[in-house]
């Protein structure tokens, strides 16, 4: 097998020349290997201490360890930003579905043995008259060149139910398809509630990977076949309308450079049937950050009222007067929802008004800091807004005209 050495691997070569014997590349790593395709992630197993040569190849590459001792796992950080994630070659038990696993050192094809599907179930050797004979027990490169994804076990999904959204993910990355048994395993799973089992901060994490994905829409209605999206909560939607609505979401953030995280705008899409309260318990469970969580609760609850307001001729001020307290999730969900004319003038040039004076020019003028301010100031951009102003000067003028009043 061709493997092309950066930096990192030439180091590990080097280093297994030590007293390292098994060493190998595992993973994604191989699996990007072989179907040609790029990855910049290099992960290393090692029959023995892995902690122990993490620490020697990060004085090989200049660089730093930091180790995980209860998963005899590690990363070595060096140059600009980069990094080799290196793991003990490991068995795994779980005391209960969805809790984390108890570990133990052992073989390669033990490591390769806990992990989730066949075509993630291969190694590389790294030992020089070894280097690049591929390990693969599990018959992955077959399952490969079949695109197909496989569980290595019955128990897999029952063991960790967080696989069935990655079986989702690299049906989608890929083109492939989950074979028909593992699909009944992962349906099996589903229906038996071993979801449930999984903390919320588990499925955040999985939910964020899946809808940030390059093209996640086709992902979201495969959700809702497996009934993945029930499992979750009984009322998110991921069905055919949350595919089309979050792709259109998708569209308009990228044409108007809104910068809206993609997996925000998914998670408002599954959850677009949750009552205002129903949202804020789910996503208080699924443990985001406040901001994020205050961002997809607008979206769900205001965004709708944002189209009703909206219909019709209102002014430019009244546009911003509506949109502008949720910016951007409720605004842009609302654009998603129904195709309006205000709301793509809001986000194409109404947003960006400002005035081009401030406080400061209005204390000049003898207006003493008071509440009084932000109402004179608040005044003038509805003025802007609405074409009644333009410039510096005919701002003083009309802020000079408030004052008096």
């Amino acid at each position: 097998m061709e493997i092309s050495l950066a930096p990192e691997l030439e180091a590990a070569v080097r280093v297994v020349g030590e007293p390292y014997e098994g060493v190998y590349l595992v993973g994604g790593t191989v699996r990007d290997i072989l179907l040609g395709r790029p990855n910049f992630d290099v992960d290393i197993a090692v029959e023995g201490d892995g902690i122990e040569f993490a620490h020697v190849l990060a004085a090989e590459l200049g660089g730093s360890c930091l180790p995980h001792g209860q998963f005899g796992t590690a990363v070595v950080l060096y140059g600009e930003g980069q990094h080799v994630d290196v793991v003990t070659a490991r068995r795994e038990r779980y005391a209960s579905p969805g809790a984390l696993p108890t570990v133990e050192p052992a073989t390669i094809k033990e490591d390769l043995f806990r992990r989730d599907f066949t075509i993630n179930a291969m190694a590389v050797w790294l030992k020089a008259d070894d280097r690049g004979r591929l390990v693969d027990p599990f018959d992955g490169r077959t399952d490969l060149e079949a695109a197909a994804i496989r569980v290595l076990h019955d128990q897999s999904f029952i063991d960790d139910p967080t696989r069935i959204f990655r079986a989702v993910r690299y049906e989608n990355r890929y083109g492939f398809c989950i074979d028909e048994h593992t699909e009944a395993l992962a349906r099996a799973c589903i229906e038996a509630g071993h979801v449930g089992d999984l903390s919320g901060a588990r499925v955040r994490d999985e939910l964020t990977l899946l809808l940030e994905e390059a093209d996640a829409a086709r992902s979201i209605e495969r959700l809702g076949e497996l009934g993945l999206d029930k499992a979750i909560h009984p009322r998110l939607a991921a069905d055919e309308d949350a595919a089309t609505l979050f792709a259109r979401l998708r569209e308009l953030d990228a044409g108007y450079e809104l910068d809206v995280p993609s997996w925000r705008l998914g998670l408002a899409a599954l959850a677009r049937h949750l009552a205002p309260d129903e949202a804020s318990d789910w996503l208080a469970r699924l443990k985001l950050r406040r901001r994020d969580a205050q961002h997809v609760a607008s979206a769900i609850a205001v965004g709708p009222h944002l189209v009703e307001q909206l219909r019709g001729d209102p002014s430019p001020a009244e546009i911003v007067s509506v949109a502008e307290p949720d910016y951007p999730d409720a605004p842009l969900f609302a654009l998603g929802l129904a195709d309006l004319a205000p709301l793509h003038a809001y986000f194409g040039s109404l947003r960006d008004v400002r005035l081009d004076i401030d406080g400061s020019d209005l204390a000049e003028l003898g207006l003493e800091e008071s509440p009084r301010v932000g109402e004179v100031l608040a005044e003038l951009r509805r003025r802007k807004l609405n074409g009644e102003l333009d410039g510096r000067e005919s701002e003083l003028a009309a802020a000079r005209e408030l004052m008096e009043q």
